[in-house]
């Protein structure tokens, strides 16, 4: 009897950019690291708060998942610049989550974001566009991109909860677009919706 290797998930070979998109903890983040070959090294560039124990928690869960020869770095707000410095000596981006770095932009305290809802929604639409714009600029890079969907009810009635649901939903949409391959994860389940 010949034993056959397992063979690894269909996404694992669809083309990248890819994107990476479902509800909060809904396998996302573990169908990204499978999503890159885990004999070759790749930057994962994370945007959670990792000093919260909540996220701590989860990130180490996470790295426990990742091959040991990974490196993981921390971006914060910043980062297009954070992404900029994995692909000059990497050649596998995986960013988790630029819904979550959305959500530390509009919380932080740079002169740019603060002012009108509409001039708020200006700079994270322009730091959105940089993202994208390194993106296209690194074919060779094989980048995965995780970003939760958020909203699905009635309208908050906060500014800022209302302009992050918005935000998030317009950068969602950028991101498929741009994305060669699309990957939608409901309860576990990943479903490819453009390849």
């Amino acid at each position: 009897m010949t034993m056959q290797a397992p063979s690894r998930p269909l996404w694992t070979q669809c083309p990248a950019p890819m994107f990476i998109v479902g509800p909060a903890h809904a396998g996302k983040s573990e169908l990204a690291i499978q999503a890159l070959a885990p004999d070759q090294p790749a930057v994962v560039v994370g945007s959670a708060p990792t000093d919260e124990p909540a996220f701590r928690r989860r990130l180490e869960d996470l790295q426990t998942l990742r091959p040991g020869g990974w490196d993981s770095v921390y971006a914060g707000t910043d980062l297009v610049t954070t992404v900029a410095a994995a692909t000059e000596r990497c050649q596998q981006v995986l960013i988790d989550s630029v819904s979550q770095w959305l959500a530390a932009l509009l919380l932080s305290s740079d002169p740019e974001i603060e002012g009108s809802e509409q001039g708020r929604a200006k700079y994270l639409e322009r730091q959105v566009s940089d993202l994208l714009s390194h993106i296209e600029r690194h074919p060779h890079v094989r980048f995965v991109v995780v970003s939760a969907e958020v909203g699905g009810g009635p309208a908050p009635s906060r500014s800022a909860e209302r302009l992050f649901r918005q935000q998030v939903g317009l950068c969602n949409q950028r991101l498929a677009k741009a994305a060669t391959t699309v990957i939608s994860v409901q309860s576990g389940i990943a479903s490819i919706i453009k390849r």
